[in-house]
């Protein structure tokens, strides 16, 4: 196996709703959004060179992220300037049809146990249900799971992977980071074994897996890194400097959106 560095600094994350989210999720509450850039923002960035974007932002009740409004300014921009786009698409109900046209890679959070989910998201959904509207997509999706996610516990991980991999060959896994201002700042991270764990059963069950850009920081991220290295194909963020293998989100990459 050879190990890939990516550095995402070359796809910018863009919100379409700017810092507003209607589910004031326990382990986010909108902080994240508020480091992305706003549709107004796109036009310059393209202008000036930028080459791909994260599409995502906050989170509507039914689970779905408001893309339609803004799908003629993407298609204008992704055909003038060569645009790749990955569309991060929260948890519809129904199929997201309209970025079909425009999306090169899906990126989507999985939990195989829904009351895991309705605990963090105050949402609850279907898992096979999810699936089977992801896969009714034409574009290249890859599933995300965040270790951890509720408050720092092992809880839907395992039940998780072992679902996804039944239609998924490649899968990206994030880890819980303690977020200041939310239901779970006081939370810790996940224990190493246990993500260490996490990890080998996910190499045993997918061709490539990826440990994504949502990593606690400091010491914990160098053991982190150091810890999974013999399971993971691509680390995002590395922590020893090194030149990247890829610079982008690693949705494309392990989308093969880039040949």
């Amino acid at each position: 196996m050879f190990l890939k560095f990516v550095d995402p600094i070359a796809t910018i994350p863009v919100s379409v709703t700017g810092s507003i989210c209607s589910l004031k999720c326990k382990h986010c509450d909108a902080h994240y959004l508020s480091h992305m850039k706003s549709i107004e923002d796109m036009k310059v960035l393209a202008s000036k060179g930028a080459t791909s974007f994260l599409i995502s932002g906050g989170v509507l009740k039914n689970g779905e992220i408001p893309f339609s409004p803004h799908m003629d300014l993407f298609d204008e921009l992704k055909r003038k300037y060569q645009l790749k786009y990955n569309f991060h698409i929260g948890f519809p109900q129904r199929p997201v049809q309209e970025i079909e046209k425009v999306a090169d890679v899906i990126s989507f959070d999985f939990f195989g146990n829904s009351q895991i989910l309705e605990q963090v998201y105050s949402l609850r959904r279907d898992p096979t249900m999810q699936i089977s509207m992801i896969k009714s997509l034409s574009v290249p999706a890859v599933p995300h799971i965040t270790v951890g996610i509720l408050c720092g516990k092992i809880t839907h991980e395992f039940q998780s992977l072992k679902m996804l991999s039944n239609y998924f060959d490649r899968v990206v896994l994030n880890v819980f980071i303690p977020t200041q201002g939310t239901a779970f700042e006081n939370c810790p991270p996940p224990e190493l074994e246990e993500v260490k764990m996490i990890f080998k059963y996910a190499s045993n069950r997918f061709s490539k897996v990826a440990l994504g850009c949502m990593q606690p920081k400091g010491s914990y991220r160098k053991k982190l890194q150091d810890m999974v290295s013999q399971y993971a194909d691509i680390i995002v963020k590395p922590v020893e400097k090194t030149q990247p293998d890829f610079l982008g989100c690693c949705s494309f990459l392990l989308a093969d959106v880039w040949r």
